[in-house]
């Protein structure tokens, strides 16, 4: 067996946590579950998805024990699988994607794919995508948090609550999620990790640390991709993301779990009666009022959900909010159905139109990624895990996840080209914009056309353009992917039936724009370069393969592979995004859907272009900063009408923990790990 890296003291370390472990690792309390027969007819909020954001607002507003929450959530709860969910390996190896706790959305046939359908994972189970993701922690860059703020501000925006989505703000409420451990000295050393502490939080509900072990190949990472032009980041998350790193993930490391929104947020709390979540309920539309209220805007009164296709619905009375939290692919959907979104869409489909709103479903966007594959001398965590072995079963090596990751910039992928790029980018927005924006909306297009000029400025040199990230899961090879971050595409969900339990149609609109199939090649190019590096570690290169080299090779092969060819990343946004009105917003600042009283959208659809990273830290900290908004905010009446702020109670949230540590201070306990890490 090549050499792994083992955590150093492991056994100490998990003797002072094992009350942690407990809190974390616990099934979901029944009293907080409830049958359908026992939903009340009304509640002051009804969030509509039990995901990351979902469950987020649901602990942070059930807090104030004078106000009832109801969480709907369409999936499962999820217990029946909750080891292969628990276990971090498990995205790898007993995932729960393709399964019934995953939504198996596919796109429509992309036209600039080949025809291919790309699947576009999303979880459909208490904890939404977090109970399948890879757990990485990577944040988007000040410099493109700080736009968002920016383009928020202008165009008849509020500059003052503009402001509360800058990176300043944000990065505190990320913070506020996470309680971060350090890697053992070993880990950090051997491996190559290097971090600030103060750039996480030190007292969330998500556990965020490293792996308990890692493999030597990911110990040359970071001088690996120096060699190739993307020097090591000394202290990533903090602003700053071109560069490379070992990022740390939502594990925690307390009993090698996945750290995720139901473990972080629900399992652990103390009995509320005022917090109900139902699961296997999937809301189909929300109830508006016929009339607008002195501010001219409609107010929701229910919720409509229904557990399948054959099953009757049922309307929950909403007093205060509707929130919904179903993602970058639901939220737009819910929101048509519900009479909300494009008049053209609805009308098409036969939903009478009670809001006209251009923006709903449009600026769809997702991360594309693609791989090249080495073969390799070395022991990677697949041929561990494929030995079967007792250490392959073991907590500690099934915490084992890729971590390695790196940015690059236009530089780095063009190599001298950037600047006639960067032309023919600017020369032809007009007719990007004509030719792909798929909406006859005027807001919508100048949208488009502001966002693009930012990328093709702004974050051309300052943010980054290309990731790479290293998968070590499979036997006898290493696979590095790139994935291009901020992609010129641009596509739409939508409806064409007024059946809320018919698919909604998800067109990325993958490739449509030229300069994405020249990112992607690069990307790949630049794989290569860090491949090479690694020299003797890696051997003969099996996909693309070293007979695919010309431009129009690697493009074929990125278009027309349905294997590994360019596939989704599954980080979908942008369907209902936070920007003023006059740029086909959806929602305002404080979250709420333009012309609606009573409706917020907290969750990924929110952004308005794709950040450079990975969106759950980003998410978690929106789920945060809202959870704080709409708890200064008290109401008069069910039509959701602000009245004043009451203060925020600080205290009524306590974890309230029990240390249980004198029976893991025995003998025998601390004999059993160390003789345990002796057999490793």
């Amino acid at each position: 067996m090549a050499r792994l890296l083992h955590i150093v003291g492991f056994a100490l370390s998990v003797i002072a946590s094992q009350s942690l472990a407990r809190a974390d690792h616990s099934n979901f309390a029944e009293r907080d579950y409830i049958p359908d027969n026992q939903v009340r007819s009304a509640y002051d909020y009804v969030i509509v998805g039990g995901g990351l954001a979902g469950l987020v607002l649901a602990s942070r507003l059930s807090e104030d024990s004078n106000t009832s929450v109801l969480v709907l959530e369409a999936g499962k709860s999820g217990d029946d699988v909750k080891d292969r969910i628990n276990t971090p390996s498990g995205a790898y190896y007993q995932s729960i994607a393709g399964t019934e706790y995953d939504w198996n959305f596919r796109t429509v046939p992309q036209t600039n794919l080949g025809n291919r359908t790309i699947s576009e994972l999303r979880g459909k189970v208490l904890g939404g995508s977090t109970a399948m993701n890879a757990m990485y922690l990577v944040r988007p860059s000040k410099v493109e948090v700080d736009a968002w703020a920016s383009l928020l501000a202008g165009d008849g925006g509020d500059p003052t609550t503009a402001s509360r989505w800058g990176w300043d703000n944000l990065y505190n409420y990320m913070k506020k999620a996470e309680q971060f451990t350090p890697p053992t000295s070993n880990l950090a050393k051997v491996v190559n990790v290097t971090y600030d502490a103060s750039f996480y939080g030190a007292s969330g509900p998500m556990k965020v640390t490293y792996p308990a072990v890692m493999m030597d190949i990911a110990a040359n990472w970071t001088s690996s991709c120096a060699a190739a032009g993307m020097p090591e980041l000394k202290n990533p998350n903090g602003g700053v993301t071109l560069g490379s790193f070992i990022t740390p993930s939502s594990i925690n490391p307390s009993n090698w779990t996945r750290s995720y929104s139901r473990s972080a947020y629900i399992d652990f709390l103390p009995p509320r009666s005022n917090l109900h979540i139902l699961s296997e309920a999937t809301v189909l539309r929300f109830r508006l009022n016929d009339t607008k209220d002195k501010t001219g805007k409609l107010s929701a009164n229910g919720v409509e959900y229904a557990k399948n296709s054959k099953s009757t619905s049922k309307i929950i009375n909403v007093n205060r909010e509707v929130i919904l939290a179903a993602g970058a692919l639901s939220t737009p959907k819910i929101l048509m159905h519900s009479g909300v979104g494009p008049k053209d869409t609805l009308s098409g489909a036969g939903i009478g139109v009670k809001m006209e709103l251009p923006g709903v479903g449009q600026r769809l966007q997702d991360h594309m990624t693609a791989p090249v594959v080495w073969s390799t001398p070395l022991e990677t965590a697949g041929n561990i895990h494929a030995s079967n072995s007792d250490f392959s079963k073991s907590r500690e090596f099934n915490s084992f996840i890729n971590d390695a990751v790196s940015f690059g910039n236009m530089s780095l992928l063009l190599n001298g080209g950037e600047s006639t790029f960067q032309k023919q980018l600017l020369n032809l927005t007009d007719a990007a914009v004509n030719k792909l924006v798929p909406s006859s909306s005027a807001e919508v297009k100048a949208g488009y056309k502001k966002i693009y000029n930012l990328m093709a400025t702004t974050f051309f040199d300052k943010a980054p353009q290309v990731e790479l990230l290293m998968s070590l899961i499979t036997p006898d090879v290493v696979a590095i992917q790139a994935a291009i971050q901020h992609p010129y595409s641009i596509g739409r969900v939508y409806v064409n039936s007024s059946n809320p339990w018919d698919a909604a149609l998800i067109d990325p609109n993958f490739h449509s724009h030229w300069a994405d199939r020249v990112l992607m090649r690069q990307g790949l190019r630049l794989v290569r370069q860090v491949g090479a590096a690694y020299g003797a570690s890696l051997g003969q290169e099996l996909v693309p393969g070293l007979a695919t080299q010309s431009d129009a090779d690697l493009e074929s092969h990125l278009l027309y592979d349905p294997v590994n060819g360019a596939g989704s990343q599954f980080h979908p946004t942008g369907t209902a995004a936070c920007l003023p009105q006059a740029l086909g917003g959806v929602v305002d600042a404080d979250l709420k859907v333009y012309g609606l009283a009573n409706v917020r959208v907290v969750d990924g659809s929110i952004f308005p272009f794709e950040f450079a990273a990975h969106l759950a830290s980003a998410g978690y900290g929106v789920a945060e900063l809202a959870s704080d908004l709409i708890k200064s905010k008290t109401y008069s009446t069910v039509s959701g009408s602000e009245q004043g702020t009451v203060p925020h109670d600080k205290t009524s949230g306590a974890i309230h923990l029990i240390p249980m540590l004198l029976p893991w201070l025995s003998l025998t306990y601390i004999l059993s790990i160390t003789v345990h890490f002796l057999h490793i």
